[in-house]
């Protein structure tokens, strides 16, 4: 199958649908790369295609400098969509990403693309709900990648080869720093309906502060719970596109 480029380093689109009616928009969680959701446009139904938004400094965009700001980054991410995307789309962001997709949300709505159907936030407290800032950033390599592990985001001994560590661990290290540091003082609600997913047994942050995420919206939400801790995504997958494509029931 060929998959069009899309011309923009910013955006991946790893299956075509040339038929779709709506674009999911898909953002990574810190150090996660587009691959992450490789699958995910082969279980959407036709209607739906998928772009997955491709941070700096991993993959295809490996040693470009990560923004200083988190809110940099969904602004190159918001301009890219602006410049590349057509037609409806919802935003769908898993950890960090969330925060990156609610930030690209309030570019984007008062742009020429106009507002997503729907904004989708998984596994992450909502802006101005944040706790303490973690200081994981700070820690050195054999730290980090004990919480990478605890999280569950990547197999015990994985990370113990050096090169690939030196591969792997800057821009998660980077990626941290940003979510640190991005402490909005006043977030602004979104005019966008929320689907706000959490994982049972997520060590990170529990279903009632995703809960949390209704706080932000003037057109209502809901709070999803499955299985799993913070990466239920990776093995619940169908069940999370299963509550995707419900929630966008009657935008296409």
């Amino acid at each position: 199958m060929t998959v069009p480029d899309t011309g923009t380093p910013w955006l991946r689109r790893f299956h075509a649908r040339p038929g779709a009616r709506l674009t999911v928009v898909l953002f990574p969680h810190a150090g996660g790369t587009a691959n992450f959701y490789r699958e995910w446009s082969a279980g959407l139904p036709e209607e739906f295609a998928s772009a997955v938004v491709q941070y700096p400094g991993r993959e295809t965009r490996f040693g470009e400098p990560l923004p200083a700001r988190l809110e940099d980054l969904a602004a190159g991410a918001a301009a890219a969509l602006e410049g590349h995307l057509t037609g409806p789309y919802a935003l769908f962001g898993h950890s960090m990403g969330s925060l990156v997709a609610y930030e690209a949300a309030r570019r984007l709505a008062d742009g020429p693309l106009g507002p997503p159907v729907r904004l989708f936030t998984s596994a992450r407290r909502a802006p101005g709900r944040e706790g303490p800032a973690s200081g994981v950033h700070l820690l050195d390599d054999d730290g980090l990648v004990a919480v990478l592990e605890k999280l569950g985001g990547t197999p015990p001994g994985l990370l113990d080869d050096p090169d690939l560590r030196s591969l792997v661990l800057p821009p998660v290290r980077g990626d941290y720093r940003l979510v640190d540091a991005y402490r909005p003082a006043a977030p602004e609600p979104l005019d966008v309906p929320v689907t706000a997913l959490a994982g049972a047994d997520d060590p990170s942050v529990s279903p009632a502060e995703v809960d949390r995420w209704g706080d932000l919206t003037t057109r209502g939400h809901v709070l999803e719970v499955l299985p799993g801790g913070h990466f239920f995504p990776v093995r619940h997958r169908a069940e999370v596109l299963r509550v995707l494509v419900r929630d966008l029931a009657g935008a296409v």
